[in-house]
């Protein structure tokens, strides 16, 4: 039986906000306050315990700890476009046949990388039950709602459920899909009772987001394997992050812990240029190179697809020979589903 203290609202309040709780030095304390006030921290106690405080390559540390390159990255506020692809508070529409309903504001953590950074000091408004079908009735051809955030499964089962259901309010709609990291930084809040619920809303896909292999810890085993009982399919998404999982080997080892406990790695995207997070990007070349070699020597159920996710309607392109128009001193011009050409630059020298 789950104690108290462990559950997950108790995980929720115990999350670490500040850096004074940290085994930092003083003078790294002091160094990132200025960081901290511009883009808060959050971090999880279940996290923080599977964090190597002494090692500085530590791939989760990376991910959750603030750094000095946040004040300086270039980037844009929106790289996706989001907000002129709104409908309704909290719902939008980049694709034809999808609607993306952002449900809560926050999330337990926040990662360094997040392409939603500019929400963390101007919270949007999350999106309702009635947001959700006043979207859907005012759109055709619908065939999948998305639920993401923030972390959707903040919310209780009676509200997310509530969700689900708006977003099955229109005839049509064929898939639901929640997005979610709490199989990695909450995996108490997968519980017996939620996963009764979400079977409900069959079919159901739950898509997850872990990086590098050393997020798995025992209990996100539990959590996954609670999900996969159910019979509610499991995917990952992952960022391909520099200095956290830029090599064969991360990757590989990633794709392993993900297919041990059964879930499938799904796309690699490259960084969405997020104001704050550029000091992640990886240079394309060289993540087309990672990804080839990822192919070749390991078995495909580890091979996610290498992915680009372009503002507005240019859409989710596959990284490949075939979708670079052509190299730049810049960058690459990439082609979007669209069929727009597009400058995705690199700030990295590639080496």
């Amino acid at each position: 039986m789950t104690s108290k203290s462990d559950s997950w609202r108790a995980q929720v309040r115990r999350c670490i906000v500040s850096s004074d709780d940290l085994p930092l030095s003083s003078r790294t304390k002091r160094a990132l306050a200025p960081v901290i006030e511009k883009y808060p921290m959050r971090l999880p106690p279940h996290l923080a315990q599977l964090i190597d405080w002494n090692d500085p390559r530590c791939p989760i540390k990376r991910q959750v700890l603030p750094s000095l390159n946040e004040l300086h990255d270039a980037g844009c506020a929106d790289p996706l476009d989001e907000e002129r692809f709104s409908v309704a508070p909290g719902v939008i529409r980049r694709f034809d046949d999808r609607l993306l309903a952002l449900v809560h504001h926050t999330c337990p953590i926040l990662c360094r990388h997040c392409n939603r950074k500019r929400t963390w000091l101007a919270p949007f408004v999350p999106a309702g039950t009635q947001d959700i079908a006043k979207a859907l009735s005012k759109s055709s051809h619908i065939k999948e709602v998305i639920l993401s955030g923030g972390e959707p499964l903040l919310l209780s089962n009676k509200s997310l459920d509530s969700l689900l259901c708006a977003a099955r309010s229109k005839p049509g709609v064929q898939v639901l899909r929640i997005h979610s990291r709490a199989p990695m930084s909450l995996p108490s809040r997968i519980t017996p009772a939620l996963v009764r619920m979400l079977k409900r809303h069959d079919p159901l896909w739950f898509v997850t987001h872990f990086n590098t292999h050393k997020e798995m810890s025992a209990q996100s085993r539990r959590a996954l394997a609670i999900l996969r009982s159910a019979g509610i399919p499991v995917l990952n998404q992952a960022v391909l992050l520099r200095g956290v999982n830029d090599s064969t080997r991360a990757l590989a080892a990633l794709g392993r812990a993900l297919v041990s406990a059964g879930v499938k790695p799904y796309y690699l995207f490259q960084l969405d240029m997020a104001t704050g997070t550029t000091h992640f990007q990886v240079p394309l070349r060289r993540g087309l190179e990672i990804v080839s070699r990822l192919q070749r020597n390991h078995s495909g159920l580890l091979v996610p697809r290498y992915m680009a996710d372009l503002p507005g309607r240019g859409g989710k392109v596959e990284l490949s020979p075939e979708i670079i128009v052509k190299w730049t001193d810049k960058g690459a011009i990439l082609r979007g589903a669209d069929g727009k050409d597009l400058l995705y630059e690199d700030k990295f020298k590639h080496k």
